[in-house]
């Protein structure tokens, strides 16, 4: 499962842009906590194990038995207004990635598990 954080980086961008430091400091710590709790949160479901965190990404492993009901999990832990992401479930990395792809260009805050979804 790959998780991506949604319009991160144009946030991110205007704060550049509008050279405000003070926003842009405030805005990555946002982010940061953000996949902290997300992290903490997906730790806490069985069958779930992450692998690796970057910026406003996540790898994590999923037991197949777990698969069908990730994608209700996930979506109680967005945070409209504050943070929310994409996340494409699939067999190996590239279906994962796929799966992400096709959940950012069908709307955004959604959970795509490939090749259900695709």
């Amino acid at each position: 499962m790959i998780i991506d954080g949604d319009d991160i980086g144009n946030r991110v961008e205007a704060h550049l842009l509008s050279n405000d430091v003070d926003s842009f400091t405030t805005s990555s710590k946002e982010i940061s906590s953000s996949i902290d709790e997300l992290v903490d949160s997906l730790n806490k479901i069985p069958g779930v194990y992450v692998v690796s965190t970057g910026g406003d990404s996540i790898l994590a492993r999923i037991d197949s038995a777990h698969i069908g009901s990730i994608g209700d999990l996930l979506s109680n832990l967005q945070r409209p207004g504050r943070f929310t992401f994409s996340a494409g479930i699939g067999d190996t990395l590239r279906e994962s990635f796929v799966a992400l792809r096709m959940a950012k260009a069908t709307g955004k805050r959604r959970t795509v598990t490939y090749p259900r979804d695709c």
